[in-house]
């Protein structure tokens, strides 16, 4: 094929280009057109700077250097607060001496000592409570209440002192009561009420007894959590566990005293009794202290009582007056 002579596009007709156009089926020739020169290099820079490249991202730059410098002076700021601070403590706990090698005071601050609940409680003491709660308890009991009312309270004031002196056995009691400087004989009985005022007075037959003048159960101990040790002591000449009340008891107030202090207008804010007990668990003797008290220490309210206990668990019989005493019924 000559130089000039090209192949046309649409039948294929070899002809001379010179001629212009194909001279079978009269296409026109077309030279051809020369490809892109291809640059060297990548994609991005070929275009770089086009709207066809995004622009890189740009992260700031970091010293290394700078970096580990700032964790080291963090790091050490921190060691440095916790040395100060230790060593102000050893300083002032005397510890570490000051500049001329003597030690600095050390400063103790008193502790009032005081009782705190603990488990420690004797083994016995589960026998205490049972004793204690049992309304069949058999046993000769005195029991002695002192309540003093200020007149801050009730305008006057007053004071009631209560003796009470007997026993109780299967849920039968009998005893004299002392209070407002009248003295009984009481007896209760399978559920009836014997009075005579003494020294010379007829049985009668009460409607019922009080119920702050029932003995038994005694003191409202429910729970050993009610009662902590204190030590053991010598009590007349016996050797005795003594036990305080802990804030779990809930007194009742009106059979503590052996009195009906329910109208009073305030009650006990402080309350403890303190029991002393063998080491086999059986009572001896109790104290109880209820008080309230005004800002300025003056008791608004005192209640002080005493117990003790003896022949705890020997059986007693405890009758109706016999026939003899014509006992009258009153309502």
């Amino acid at each position: 094929m000559a130089e000039n002579m090209v192949r046309c596009g649409r039948c294929h007709e070899v002809f001379d280009a010179a001629e212009g156009s194909c001279a079978k089926c009269g296409t026109p020739y077309q030279p051809p057109t020369a490809a892109p020169s291809v640059s060297e290099g990548m994609y991005a820079d070929r275009y770089a700077g086009t709207e066809l490249v995004m622009a890189p991202e740009v992260t700031p730059a970091v010293p290394g250097r700078r970096r580990n410098m700032a964790r080291f002076f963090i790091g050490g700021g921190a060691l440095t607060i916790l040395l100060a601070v230790a060593f102000t403590v050893l300083y002032e706990l005397g510890v570490v001496g000051d500049a001329n090698g003597a030690h600095r005071p050390v400063y103790v601050v008193p502790i009032t000592p005081g009782p705190s609940p603990t488990d420690a409680l004797p083994p016995t003491i589960a026998m205490t409570l049972s004793q204690l709660n049992d309304p069949n308890l058999s046993a000769q009991i005195s029991v002695e209440s002192h309540v003093q009312v200020s007149s801050r309270v009730l305008g006057q004031s007053q004071s009631l002192i209560v003796k009470f002196d007997g026993q109780v056995s299967k849920g039968n009691q009998s005893g004299t009561i002392q209070a407002a400087g009248v003295t009984q004989e009481v007896r209760l009985v399978d559920g009836q009420v014997f009075v005579r005022t003494l020294p010379s007075g007829k049985w009668s037959l009460a409607a019922s007894m009080p119920a702050y003048r029932v003995i038994c159960p005694v003191f409202g101990l429910t729970s050993p959590k009610d009662l902590q040790l204190l030590g053991q002591e010598t009590r007349g000449g016996l050797l005795v566990n003594h036990l305080r009340s802990t804030g779990w008891w809930t007194p009742d107030i009106s059979r503590l005293a052996m009195a009906d202090l329910s109208a009073l207008p305030i009650k006990p804010d402080a309350v403890t009794l303190d029991l002393w007990v063998t080491p086999a668990g059986t009572p001896v003797a109790a104290t109880f202290s209820g008080t309230n008290s005004a800002t300025d220490g003056t008791k608004l309210l005192d209640i002080e009582v005493s117990y003790t206990f003896s022949q705890v668990g020997v059986p007693r019989q405890i009758v109706a007056p016999g026939a003899s005493q014509s006992p009258s019924y009153t309502a």
